[in-house]
């Protein structure tokens, strides 16, 4: 018994081997997986061709048009995959909440109507054509104020900000960098950081009020 169940084992192991290779290789090949596809309607179109017609002429135009009809199928589902994976990789990867923004008071954070098109571009998961201008400035200073744009972000990231994962914390880095211009100057990397960790330990300080939160719940409320 033994014996059998290790043959038994074997056989499995090398079937599943296989299996796996192949599906490796159809992954890595649409031409492949096209033709493999085509071969399983193969038997379906000539089971077809045989049920509805006697007539060796009838049948064979079934034959051919139903290899057809499958062909044209398995390649525009193939070039739809394909440019949904495209479509996917476009995408910043934040899951942001979608909100209608028009009709906000939106003037008050200091944002043009292009500020406003190109968050929404943000909102619906891509990089904004033209970057958003925080025209917001420090107290007495000229110097765009980033807890703004943290707050901003943390209204509409799906679960906020506040002690984000590191993983997610560089692609909101990256998105602020991309996506923002301060009073029309670059984001500066150093500045982001260390305003960050700032903001982020204001926010959790429940007798600190932070301005620019406020601001942006009175526009467009709580998450």
């Amino acid at each position: 018994m033994k014996q059998i169940i290790e043959a038994l084992g074997k056989f499995f192991y090398r079937f599943l081997k296989r299996k796996e290779h192949f599906y490796h290789s159809m992954e890595k090949s649409e031409g492949k997986k096209t033709l493999f596809l085509l071969f399983l309607m193969t038997p379906i179109a000539m089971i077809a061709a045989l049920t509805f017609s006697d007539s060796f002429k009838t049948r064979l135009l079934i034959f051919i048009g139903y290899l057809i009809i499958s062909f044209l199928t398995i390649v525009l589902s193939a070039g739809y995959h394909s440019g949904l994976k495209r479509f996917q990789r476009d995408k910043h990867g934040l899951e942001m909440i979608k909100i209608n923004l028009y009709g906000k008071e939106y003037p008050k954070l200091l944002l043009t109507d292009e500020d406003l098109d190109n968050f929404h571009l943000l909102l619906m998961g891509y990089i904004p054509q033209t970057k958003i201008n925080n025209r917001n400035l420090i107290k007495n200073g000229s110097s765009a104020n980033y807890f703004f744009v943290f707050s901003l972000m943390h209204r509409f990231v799906i679960g906020g900000i506040v002690d984000i994962d590191t993983t997610r914390r560089k692609i909101l880095f990256g998105l602020i960098r991309t996506s923002f211009s301060m009073n029309g100057s670059p984001v500066n990397p150093n500045t982001l950081e260390s305003s960050f960790s700032r903001w982020n330990t204001s926010m959790k300080d429940k007798q600190t009020m932070v301005l620019e939160h406020e601001k942006i719940v009175e526009v467009f409320g709580e998450q």
